[in-house]
């Protein structure tokens, strides 16, 4: 809302605008943006995917072919090889819980096949990095929050959440309220890591032994 008034020889504008935010509107403001500065690849980017790539020989034993790829140049073949073991602790985990030995291994198995899938992926078709950025002017001033380097669309909505909280944040500095804020479980803040273990362990639970 927006008043003027005179002063003497001076007309004065007045602006107000209501001092409750909606986190909803917060929520909206967040943009899911390309992060084109971004030029490294997800294995140097994140933890989790180290990996060994090798020159691929085309008739090797089927065994050896498993993480065979093609650059997206099309031109040269590799192998992808994972480093051997429990390297991210999803068979310890998943015996902590008390998943027998086969279905501990099964599902150490499927986190290490679904690994060497996403970087077969890369390899062939390339990578996308994304950003997430929030910004709402109020009386002129402007409130931002952003976090780049998402290797993951979906994953990118989900971080939405986050970046909109900073911002919250940052009204609540300036003295504004803001309602509908989400609870803990909502914003329970699990890295992209830890959200794909878990999906491991819930693939299997219905399996483990009791």
């Amino acid at each position: 809302m927006r008043n003027t008034f005179r002063h003497g020889d001076t007309m004065i504008a007045v602006e107000s605008t209501p001092a409750v935010v909606a986190f909803d509107d917060l929520l909206a403001a967040c943009r899911v943006i390309d992060d084109t500065d971004n030029g490294e690849a997800p294995w140097e980017n994140w933890d989790g995917w180290e990996h060994t790539a090798k020159p691929a020989v085309l008739f090797d034993e089927p065994r050896k072919r498993q993480g065979f790829c093609r650059f997206s140049d099309g031109r040269d073949h590799y192998v992808i090889e994972l480093p051997s073991g429990d390297t991210d602790g999803t068979y310890r985990y998943a015996r902590e819980l008390g998943a027998s030995r086969g279905v501990a291994a099964e599902m150490l198995a499927l986190a290490r096949q679904q690994t060497l899938a996403q970087l077969v992926n890369w390899y062939e078709n390339g990578w996308q990095w994304y950003g997430v950025r929030c910004t709402l002017e109020v009386l002129g001033d402007e409130y931002e929050a952003s976090i780049w380097g998402i290797d993951n669309a979906d994953y990118a909505e989900e971080i939405k959440i986050d970046v909109a909280l900073d911002v919250a944040h940052q009204l609540e500095e300036a003295g504004f309220t803001v309602t509908g804020r989400p609870t803990a479980a909502e914003r329970c803040g699990r890295t992209r890591d830890e959200k794909r273990a878990d999906l491991h362990r819930r693939l299997t639970a219905q399996n483990w032994a009791a």
